[in-house]
């Protein structure tokens, strides 16, 4: 199951409420909440995340939400991805890198550069069945324009624009924000650019950071989901850690394969469901011993998962051979 980076959702609801709604239920439905999306590791599966992009549009009337949102995006706001806009000599080096590293996330979505004979089409495809795609679609190439002209000038355009879907009968409101002409019903969503433009070297770059985004960039990647299924579950656990109690049979579901599959699949792997949630845990608890930002015990077992101190103090002594209140991890607010 594809998992994608939560706060990218965060212009949704700040949409959504700026027009007077509330985004609870949306957010509910898939069992987050507001104080999820401004977590930067947390992530949502990519089809609830496609399902809360189509459910803000239905909420505040408007099909051409993502469009309008893609368009105002920084580069900050999709993290390191968007700085990369600014470290290649070339706006082809540049597409290259965001396609490769964009790849490597493995969020369910992709940027192909292909090359034509007049520059090149920057394919825009999404990895998921039996859920709307329009909003992600025309939000993640409206974005991608709007990241293009931050080193082109604000005034750079598409040579054509090519979107898969069905024309909403606003026509103009397209042409307005990508600058060209908008084709629909197509075989594929996709940025047509000139090879004039994809050459052109600019003096808006800041070449010695690729080297720094791209080590941010390997090190916050998604692992690959056949080598690391631990991983996934132990994210779905930290999401869930501290705020409801976790459950295999939840995590199973969100993974889309049955209880039994994955225990036997994490069996394979050396470990349990029960292993991971520990280590979990354990990991909650040494993060906010060591922070310093709660000092009560009571707190600290609350936020790893456990009922009350004493439990939770009974699991550290096991894991540490000492009680948290002695723990050299521990630091006085």
């Amino acid at each position: 199951m594809h998992m994608i980076r939560s706060y990218l959702l965060l212009p949704y609801i700040e949409a959504v409420e700026a027009r007077g709604h509330d985004a609870t239920p949306i957010l509910s439905a898939h069992g987050l909440k507001s104080a999820d999306l401004v977590e930067p590791h947390f992530r949502v599966p990519f089809r609830a995340f496609l399902a809360i992009q189509q459910a803000a549009a239905d909420l505040v009337g408007d099909p051409c939400l993502g469009l309008r949102i893609g368009a105002e995006i920084r580069p900050e706001q999709v993290g390191s991805l968007g700085l990369l806009m600014s470290t290649s000599r070339t706006l082809r080096e540049a597409l290259l890198h965001f396609s490769h590293w964009g790849a490597s996330m493995q969020e369910g979505w992709e940027l192909e550069f292909i090359d034509t004979p007049e520059g090149a089409d920057y394919v825009y495809r999404v990895h998921e069945l039996g859920v709307s795609t329009r909003q992600d679609v025309e939000y993640s190439l409206a974005n991608m324009c709007s990241l293009i002209r931050t080193r082109m000038g604000r005034n750079w355009a598409p040579a054509e624009v090519h979107l898969a879907h069905s024309n909403p009968s606003r026509a103009r409101l397209y042409e307005g924000i990508f600058h060209a002409s908008v084709f629909f019903d197509q075989p594929v969503s996709k940025l047509v650019i000139g090879n004039k433009d994809l050459m052109l070297r600019s003096e808006r770059v800041s070449y010695a950071l690729l080297p720094i985004v791209e080590a941010h960039l390997l090190a916050s990647r998604t692992a690959q989901p056949d080598e690391n299924l631990a991983r996934q579950v132990s994210l779905i656990v930290a999401q869930s850690m501290g705020r409801r109690p976790v459950q295999i049979t939840d995590v199973a579901t969100k993974l889309g394969m049955p209880v039994r599959s994955l225990q036997r699949a994490l069996a394979e792997k050396k470990t349990s469901f029960r292993d991971i949630v520990r280590q979990e845990r354990q990991r909650v608890a040494e993060d906010l011993l060591a922070q310093g930002r709660i000092n009560s015990i009571t707190e600290i077992a609350i936020s790893a998962g456990y009922a009350d101190g004493s439990v939770f103090s009974r699991a550290f002594r096991t894991w540490t051979g000492s009680a948290p209140s002695r723990s050299p991890l521990r630091r006085k607010v």
